[in-house]
């Protein structure tokens, strides 16, 4: 008989959500985590990200306040300050994962897991000696590792990967922000806005011809201007070709520019995480990530995979789903991922969201396509927050009226995105959304005015 019904390996978004979910299910669970609940997400990424930038944004719309008059603010945001509180909020955030594993009876195993049959694993504690455990399933959630690039020229300790920045004991004058990596949201953007509020000179250098490659070209102009507000230069199509001293060239549209970079940041240099797990031996398939199909389940029956992990899209709500998905069906349900209505979203100033695809995809796909663009330096509530840039389009195909794709660059561009990812989901037509009735002010009115100016040129 098996230890457990389920053994997740891996704690982050994926893993804690697959064991969550079994134990949930009436399952036995285990989960075996080598360093701390929560993985890159929590400690090194996303939480502690959007901490730091909390309060960078709310002090550019403070000083904004006080170019109006309305209250003095001071200049310098405090970014030791900012990464204390940041600290302080991320271990309430661990010790609540933690919490919620204890209470739906989540035996964790602090240690490093190796397969040894397709139904057992051996656990390398850190503190020495190595134990055995069965499972009736097993569903890997190890997630990525970073792996920084060696630019020729620039010492190895200036170049460092995205999670370091938050911990950084001094703010350097100016850094130099590489995009280049898979996946469709560059999350070094928000690291840019964050040092260059923090106080930093920032400049992003992308190999990509477009900023942003799954966000509309109609959209990214409104990004580029809220970078270049805040005093981000942004180089497309570009490469880093040479470096000096604190000094780096970037080869850009014919011509080498010189930029003065004391750190540089390599974003989006993430990859599947999984060579000390033993899979070899199995006859597990891997091409530079572990293989699944919608059911998470691998080649070997038994055996599922979730999140960063397998590759495609490395976000945590994907993780998470992906996650629930393999419990499910480990645990012998049914179900499958439905990742076409993702949101993706950027904490830029303003922020950036989408769901869907573009109108270029669109078309490729084969659609009639119809689109409605909203600027919202027309909208009440951007005005009233003081949005200078903002927009929202929405991609549909013209016969049928389903809704293709919402691109917004707005204030509340995350409430936008919900809102439409919960209409493609539920298989509402743009002609549905053109006659809703949105609450006045909203920003939502933006995305209603875009559908229905989308309706109004079929």
């Amino acid at each position: 008989m098996a230890d457990f019904d389920i053994v997740v390996v891996g704690g982050g978004p994926a893993g804690y959500a697959a064991a969550l979910k079994a134990s949930g299910l009436g399952a036995s669970v285990a989960l075996i985590e080598a360093e701390k609940p929560g993985g890159s997400c929590v400690h090194h990424a996303c939480i502690p990200t959007n901490i730091m930038l909390d309060p960078a944004i709310r002090h550019v719309e403070a000083r904004e306040l006080g170019v109006m008059g309305v209250f003095s603010v001071g200049d310098q945001f405090n970014f030791s300050r900012a990464a204390a509180r940041k600290d302080a909020l991320v271990k309430q955030m661990a010790d609540g994962i933690k919490t919620a594993l204890r209470m739906a009876n989540v035996r964790l195993i602090e240690g490093r897991a190796r397969f040894e049959s397709p139904r057992s694993v051996s656990v390398a504690g850190l503190a020495g000696g190595a134990s055995s455990i069965s499972a009736e399933s097993l569903i890997i959630a190890t997630g990525t590792r970073w792996d920084p690039p060696v630019i020729p020229g620039i010492p190895p300790e200036r170049v460092v990967t995205v999670d370091v920045v938050q911990g950084l004991a001094a703010l350097p004058e100016t850094v130099l922000i590489l995009l280049d990596g898979p996946g469709d949201v560059p999350f070094g953007l928000e690291y840019a806005t964050l040092l260059a509020v923090a106080g930093a000179r920032v400049t992003v250098v992308t190999s990509l011809p477009r900023l942003l490659p799954g966000l509309d070209a109609t959209v990214v102009s409104a990004v580029r201007a809220g970078l270049e507000d805040i005093g981000v230069a942004v180089f497309e199509d570009a490469r880093v070709t040479g470096a000096g001293g604190d000094e780096v060239s970037v080869t850009h549209a014919g011509s080498t520019a010189t930029v003065d970079a004391r750190l540089v940041v390599a974003a989006g240099v993430r990859r599947p995480f999984f060579e000390t797990l033993g899979l070899e031996s199995l006859g597990l398939a891997t091409d530079g990530r572990i293989v699944v199909g919608r059911t998470c389940e691998t080649n070997v029956p038994g055996i599922f995979a979730a999140g960063d992990v397998t590759g495609g899209l490395m976000l945590s709500s994907a993780a998470s789903h992906m996650g629930e998905v393999a419990a499910i069906n480990a645990a012998g349900g049914t179900a499958v991922t439905r990742l076409g209505t993702l949101p993706r979203l950027l904490h830029t100033i303003p922020a950036v969201a989408w769901v869907g695809i573009t109108e270029e995809a669109a078309r490729a796909a084969g659609h009639d396509v119809a689109t409605g663009v909203f600027d919202l330096s027309y909208n009440a509530r951007a005005i009233t927050l003081g949005a200078r840039t903002g927009v929202v389009k929405v991609i549909a195909d013209r016969g049928l009226g389903e809704i293709l794709g919402v691109h917004a660059v707005a204030p509340d561009a995350a409430e936008i995105v919900a809102v439409a990812a919960s209409l493609m989901q539920a298989e509402v037509t743009v002609h549905d959304l053109a006659a809703t009735v949105a609450w006045h002010p909203s920003i939502t009115e933006g995305l209603v005015e875009a559908a229905r100016r989308l309706t109004a040129s079929l």
